[in-house]
C-alpha cells in the first residue's frame, strides 16, 4: 500500500527500463506491499526483477547509502537483495521527482503482518540479532535526529498538538469519526502521562547502535530450505536497539494481531536476540516505555483515512497501533519486571 499513488503505467515502465537498463519488459505486475510502489517485472529473456518507485522526498543519497549497507552486509554473509546498475552505472534512476530502483527478483515468499507462527516469530529475532551484530562494524550511520524526533518529551508534545488538530479536522461524513475522536482522546491522555512522568534522560542510557531502522516481517523474503533475505535498508540509522526488537516482535506474532502481545513469547523473542547483542538494564526495564513513546502520539493512518476513505489498509493499521498502545500502557510494569528478571 504505497503512501503516494504511482506515476508509472506499464508502458512507462517498459520505456524506462529499455532506455536506462537495456531490459525489454514483457509484463509489469503491481505488488501491494510496503510504503513504496512496487512492481514485479517480467523480461522477454525470462528474467524477473523488482522495481520500486519511492515517494517524493526519498533522495538519491539515501539509495546510495542503502547500496553501501547492502554490499557491506553481503560480505558479512547476511542475505540481502542485489541492486541492478543502470547503463550509467548508477543504483537508481529518477522519473518525475521519484527515485526508482531495480533489484534482482528473489524467488521466495513473503508474509503479512501478524501471520507468523511461533517458529517464524523466534526466527525473526535470530535474523535481527545476526544482522545487528554484523552492523556493529559498519561506519557511517548516525542517529539522524531520530531520538529527538521519536523518543523525546518534545516529540510527545508535538504529537499531542497533531492529535488535537486532527480532532478539529475530522470530516463530518467520516464513518469512523466518533471512534477516531475517542481513540485520539485516549492517546492524548497516555501521551500526557508519559510527558509528565517519564525521565527522558534514561533513553541516552539505553543501548544505541546501528540498526535496520524498519525491520519487520514485511522486510523478510522466505525461501524453503534456504536462508531468509532481509530487504529495505533505506532507513538504517543509530537508534535504541530495543525499540527495533519490540516493534519487530509486535509485527510478526500472529497472537499479537489485535495489538495484544503474548508476553511469554515476547520474553523468548528478546532472549533470542540477546544471544547476539548484549542488552543492558535500561533496555529491559524501559523496553515497553520506549516503544509506547514512539507509537502513542502518531496520527498515521487516522490522518490518511480522513483524507481518503479508500485507505482502509492504513485505517486497520491505525486501529492496530492504538490497541497496541492500550496494551503496552496497561502492562508497562509487568513487561519491565519480567524482562529484567528473565533476561538479565
Amino acid at each position: 500500500m504505497g503512501i503516494q499513488n504511482s506515476k508509472l503505467k506499464e508502458h512507462k515502465i517498459k520505456e524506462l527500463l529499455k532506455e536506462n537498463y537495456g531490459i525489454e519488459v514483457l509484463k509489469a505486475e503491481e505488488i501491494n506491499r510496503g510504503t513504496a510502489n512496487i512492481f514485479k517485472i517480467y523480461s522477454t529473456d525470462n528474467n524477473k526483477y523488482i522495481l520500486k518507485e519511492f515517494s517524493e522526498g526519498r533522495t538519491k543519497e539515501s539509495v546510495i547509502k542503502e547500496t553501501d549497507i547492502i554490499n557491506f552486509l553481503n560480505k558479512k554473509n547476511i542475505k540481502v537483495p542485489i541492486y541492478i546498475k543502470s547503463k550509467l552505472n548508477e543504483s537508481y534512476i529518477e522519473y518525475e521527482n521519484r527515485v526508482i530502483i531495480l533489484q534482482e527478483f528473489i524467488d521466495g515468499y513473503t508474509m503479512e503482518n501478524n501471520t507468523g507462527n511461533h517458529e517464524k516469530t523466534i526466527e525473526s529475532a535470530r535474523i535481527l540479532g545476526k544482522m545487528t551484530k554484523a552492523l556493529e562494524e559498519y561506519e557511517g550511520l548516525s542517529e539522524d535526529g531520530i531520538i529527538d524526533k521519536w523518543f523525546s518529551k518534545e516529540s510527545l508534545q508535538n504529537g499531542i498538538k497533531k492529535m488535537l488538530d486532527l480532532q478539529n479536522k475530522l470530516n463530518e461524513d467520516n464513518p469512523y469519526k466518533d471512534t477516531f475522536y475517542k481513540d485520539l482522546n485516549e492517546k492524548i491522555k497516555i501521551s500526557k502521562d508519559l510527558e509528565k512522568n517519564f525521565d527522558f534522560d534514561i533513553i541516552r542510557k539505553m543501548t544505541i547502535m546501528n540498526a535496520h531502522g524498519d525491520y519487520s516481517v514485511q522486510q523478510l523474503i522466505y525461501q524453503d530450505n534456504a536462508e531468509t533475505t532481509v530487504i529495505d535498508f533505506e532507513t538504517a540509522k543509530k537508534l535504541p536497539i530495543i525499540w527495533e526488537v519490540m516493534r519487530s516482535y509486535s509485527y510478526i506474532d500472529k497472537e499479537a494481531k489485535n495489538g495484544e502481545l503474548n508476553i511469554d513469547t515476547l520474553i523468548e523473542y528478546v532472549r533470542e536476540f540477546s544471544k547476539y547483542i548484549k542488552l543492558n538494564e535500561y533496555d529491559l526495564k524501559y523496553a515497553a516505555h520506549i516503544y509506547l513513546i514512539q507509537t502513542v502520539s502518531s496520527v498515521f493512518g487516522y490522518k490518511q483515512y480522513n483524507d481518503n476513505y479508500e485507505k482502509t489498509g492504513l485505517l486497520e493499521f491505525a486501529f492496530f497501533r492504538t490497541n497496541l498502545c492500550r496494551f503496552l500502557y496497561k502492562h508497562l510494569d509487568e513487561i519491565s519486571l519480567r524482562l529484567q528478571k528473565e533476561i538479565l
